[in-house]
């Protein structure tokens, strides 16, 4: 390769077009982290430039370029292997500066910065050619706006009328931002005040002329230039953007791309019709799972990758791992999942998995799915989202009433764990023991999985009876043991029931709380019956056994709204009528009955073993039930 450090002025001033490969990832430069800190560069520069200082050259970072064969007659093209992110930058502050110039009416300067953004007509034969810098597919329409607008105010009617292009759209923003910059700059407003007696006489057309300079003499890039020889995709790899780190997708994306363009498959078809939806914002979201927050598409591709290769795959080694998927070609031994034999057989596999992902995120019409997936962030996992990607595509759309009685199945497994308070430690290798057990099995079925389910005896396997739901339930303390949004879960999952059991279904409200019915403090006006102080000893186990009774699901509920803490304390004879006046939840219709005209002991218990047999029916002990 041949790197030299090269004057922007000198890169943009010949006649070339530097074209992103439209399978690289959009512009996603922003203010605070990228367009700031260089305009804070610029300025510096400008500023010393206009005060007559020493203006030393400025190091911008590096770029990657790739000579691509021209046709006859067309003008050089050079392919953006790296540095993307920058030279769109750099192409946007040099659109804001030749506006500027034509604003001001300043011909010399308009001629010479339209120069650096635009191929001179006469030189080109294709329309795109007139770009010194030809983006990604996805933001070539705001470009060309920017590019053709010459002017903010032309930019915002223009805008208006663009198909696709959104007003947050980051390239009109960096656009909008260094026009700003630049106006504030030429009209002195950013000059500091100990420079101002100074500068008092500097006119615009001399700050167009700093302007120039900087931009010709003191702005530097070190341009690497690849030969045919090099390894394209290595160095991308392995080479850093400047403030936006590249996504492990990003690079599988590269990767993938290249290897269908050397392979002559139709990459514009190829991300036109499959990579296309993956660039959108819902990709690139960064979401929680687990202790720590990554991008969607990441989590996506560590499920599929996970899901194909039936193997565990670090998020720390996303690429390499999808890497070695790829170059190995080879489908995991005895497994029906199809595995793609050609770059373009990749891509299209991840479009058609991806677009089951993100019904993850919005199941629409499908309420079994739809409440799954709200169960499944109180059990607080993941790991069965690569078992959920294959028994979505196996079963879904022909075979659904199937699909729906496997997610019951895996309700009922992971809720009873979580009642139980049984370890999710162990979760990533049993779902995928389950992944092959059901291809062993000859695909996936409400038969395979329960076989495979039952199958467990161990702390982390295991699924448990009723006798030891009863317990977690009737004799153990529920609010303290669990964190308190697994506790709203089990509520909201009992009312859920009560609703399709008795009354017309409708969604819970939100801002839900957990409420005691008899309150935590109930010492004041809640007091123990004679008989349980006919001794110390007597006492302080009639006391211990409230304050485990106090904290087990029969004593537990949800309200709509916070009580008055003096109310909610106060006695079952006041608390009741306004505990009832406060919700219309179906799950406190209990404290309309006899069963809760008082509220001791015996009544928590009683109403313990009630929910227990609404438990039951919710997240049945599916394994035995079909034994039995």
């Amino acid at each position: 390769m041949d790197a030299n450090t090269r004057k922007l002025e000198r890169i943009f001033d010949q006649t070339v077009t530097y074209q992103v490969p439209l399978f690289q990832r959009p512009y996603v430069w922003d203010r605070e982290n990228n367009w700031e800190p260089l305009w804070d560069d610029i300025q510096s520069l400008l500023d010393k430039h206009l005060s007559r200082a020493n203006v030393h050259p400025h190091f911008l970072g590096a770029v990657v370029l790739e000579q691509l064969p021209n046709s006859a007659g067309s003008i050089e093209t050079r392919q953006v292997i790296d540095g993307q992110q920058r030279f769109t930058t750099l192409q946007l502050f040099l659109m804001a500066a030749r506006d500027h110039a034509s604003a001001c009416g300043n011909t010399k300067y308009f001629d010479r910065f339209s120069d650096l953004v635009s191929n001179r007509r006469s030189k080109i034969d294709h329309d795109d050619e007139v770009f010194k810098v030809w983006p990604t597919n996805s933001d070539r329409t705001a470009f060309r706006l920017v590019h053709d607008a010459g002017s903010p105010a032309a930019l915002l009617k223009e805008k208006k009328t663009a198909l696709g292009v959104s007003n947050s759209h980051n390239i009109l923003q960096a656009y909008d931002y260094f026009f700003a910059q630049l106006d504030n700059w030429l009209s002195g407003e950013l000059d500091d005040d100990d420079d101002a007696e100074s500068l008092a006489g500097k006119t615009k057309d001399d700050r167009l002329e700093s302007l120039w300079q900087v931009v010709k003499e003191s702005l530097l890039l070190v341009v690497i230039d690849l030969d045919k020889h090099d390894e394209t995709q290595v160095i991308f790899e392995t080479l850093n953007a400047r403030g936006t780190a590249l996504l492990p997708a990003d690079l599988i994306k590269n990767f993938l791309f290249r290897r269908a363009l050397a392979s002559r498959e139709d990459v514009e078809r190829l991300n036109n019709k499959y990579w296309q939806p993956f660039e959108s914002e819902f990709w690139r979201e960064e979401v929680k799972q687990g202790r720590l927050k990554r991008p969607r598409i990441d989590l996506f591709i560590s499920h599929y990758l996970t899901m194909m290769t039936q193997d565990e795959v670090r998020s720390a080694h996303l690429f390499s791992a999808f890497k070695a998927f790829v170059l190995t070609g080879e489908a995991v031994p005895g497994s029906s999942i199809h595995y793609p034999r050609t770059p373009a057989a990749h891509i299209e596999q991840l479009a058609r998995y991806g677009a089951v992902f993100r019904t993850f995120y919005a199941p629409g019409d499908h309420t079994r799915l739809a409440v799954f997936l709200s169960r499944l962030e109180a059990i607080d996992t993941a790991t069965v989202y690569p078992f959920l990607l294959h028994a979505c595509t196996e079963l879904l759309p022909d075979k659904r009433i199937e699909f729906d009685k496997v997610l019951e199945l895996l309700e009922s497994f992971l809720m009873r764990r979580l009642i139980c308070n049984l370890t999710p430690k162990n979760y990533n290798r049993l779902f995928l023991d389950l992944l092959k057990a059901v291809e062993r099995d000859g695909g996936v079925s409400v038969t395979s999985v329960e076989a495979q389910l039952g199958k467990g005896s161990g702390e982390s396997t295991r699924f448990p009876d009723n006798a030891e739901v009863m317990n977690a339930i009737v004799d153990q303390p529920l609010y303290g043991r669990l964190a308190q949004y697994k506790v709203r879960a089990i509520l909201e999952g009992l009312d859920a029931y009560a609703q399709s059991s008795k009354s017309e279904s409708m969604p819970l409200p939100p801002g839900l709380t957990i409420e005691h019915v008899m309150p935590q403090t109930w010492a004041t006006h809640w007091p123990l019956l004679a008989e349980a102080k006919v001794d110390p000893i007597t006492e302080q186990k009639a006391i211990t056994r409230r304050n485990a009774l106090v904290n087990t699901l029969g004593n537990l509920t949800l309200v709509t709204g916070s009580l008055n803490p003096a109310l909610s304390n106060s006695s079952w004879t006041s608390k009741r009528p306004e505990l009832l006046k406060f919700t219309k939840l179906n799950l406190n219709q209990y404290f309309h009955s006899p069963e809760a005209n008082t509220w001791d002991e015996a009544a928590i218990q009683l109403r313990s073993k009630y929910l227990f047999s609404h438990l039951l029916k919710i997240w049945p002990d599916v394994v035995r039930d079909r034994i039995s």
